[in-house]
């Protein structure tokens, strides 16, 4: 089994969120380089983002969507306020949503509950599936056309951020290998 991923390369739709350090939304949340710019969130509830996909790195001859094809989200998130002991903070926690979503493609919402402060930003599995929708296998249309849509479904304490350092679809498919004759009865074949 082989794999490629998917970064992204702009936004589409509403989007609610605020871009700290990078050149732009998708280029703060395209590179794992340990949170040096980020998205965020802090003080409402359901604001969301979603982000276009990169084309496929790998062409379409090279991948045997006749065997399975696996597509799943994943981000690398942290939340500043977790363990904080507050009176009347809305919450020591905060939840968010990652889904695949796109033209033709139906997947389920994943939530996360954000588990660290540290700014160590660990990496949270969202929507994954051998389905672009019910019953309908991946194939390479459904690949060009992946988004990533995040929203947090808790309001974030006041001042307390929901942090985005990463955001990625990860391909896993099953290479077609084409095979040349000469490669077994010599070049004169």
């Amino acid at each position: 089994m082989a794999s490629f991923i998917m970064l992204p390369d702009g936004t589409t739709g509403t989007n609610e969120w605020t871009n700290s350090g990078g050149a732009s939304f998708e280029a703060s949340c395209a590179a794992d380089d340990g949170a040096s710019s980020y998205i965020y969130e802090q003080a409402s509830a359901n604001q969301e983002i979603t982000f276009t996909m990169a084309n496929p790195s790998v062409a379409e001859a090279n991948i045997d969507f006749d065997e399975d094809v696996t597509v799943g989200a994943y981000m690398k998130a942290d939340y500043t306020f977790v363990g904080v002991v507050d009176v009347g903070a809305p919450h020591t926690y905060s939840s968010l949503n990652i889904q695949i979503t796109g033209s033709g493609i139906s997947l389920g919402v994943v939530s996360k509950i954000l588990t660290t402060e540290d700014g160590s930003y660990p990496q949270y599995v969202g929507t994954s599936g051998t389905f672009k929708s019910v019953g309908t296998d991946w194939d390479y249309a459904g690949l060009q056309n992946c988004q990533v849509k995040l929203e947090n479904t808790s309001r974030p304490a006041r001042f307390h951020p929901i942090r985005v350092s990463y955001v990625y679809i990860k391909v896993d498919y099953t290479p077609i290998v084409v095979t040349d004759n000469s490669t077994f009865f010599g070049a004169n074949f």
